[in-house]
């Protein structure tokens, strides 16, 4: 019996490395162009039909993103924010995705519009680092948020697909 489990063992790993080694078709090119030959496979919740690069998907990610929170879309922030998120908002204080996702259901924060500009993504591997500017009308943590601001995030893949782990606002002096 044992000798069969290790067997059966044996056999779902090796169609899973086959299943992962046939799906991969990253070049090891990891260089921080735009134009990296690191493809991603696309997510399975998402509408869009044909792989993506890294690049491209993080980019998605941070649409869906903005898309989630004006819509106030708790099931994809769930799905976007890694468990262990930190997140440093435009007053410098530190919060937990717990936390984020409290304070969205409660209302104390709150998006009314959020237009994003100069977004760029850059891939290092199984990590990625995006810069944006962002346009808010909104509010965080209860406390208004209005404003124009400089935005970090950074992507890991702690659970085998995209998942933002950290951000950082700083407002941008008038």
């Amino acid at each position: 019996m044992i000798n069969r489990v290790m067997r059966l063992g044996a056999i779902v790993a090796s169609l899973t490395v086959i299943f992962l080694i046939g799906n991969c078709t990253s070049s090891g090119n990891n260089t921080n162009t735009g134009a990296s030959a690191n493809v991603a496979p696309v997510y399975t919740n998402s509408n869009a039909s044909e792989t993506m690069t890294a690049e491209q998907e993080v980019s998605y990610l941070l649409d869906r993103y903005n898309d989630a929170l004006l819509k106030k879309d708790m099931r994809s922030l769930d799905e976007i924010w890694a468990d262990d998120l930190s997140f440093v908002n435009p007053r410098g204080q530190l919060l937990t995705k717990k936390e984020r996702l409290d304070n969205i259901k409660s209302g104390a924060t709150e998006l009314k519009s959020a237009d994003v500009s100069d977004k760029k993504v850059h891939v290092y591997g199984h990590t990625a680092v995006a810069t944006l500017v962002v346009k808010i009308n909104g509010q965080y943590s209860g406390q208004e948020g209005d404003g124009s601001f400089r935005v970090t995030t950074m992507w890991a893949k702690p659970k085998g697909m995209w998942q933002m782990v950290a951000v950082q606002m700083t407002p941008i002096a008038k």
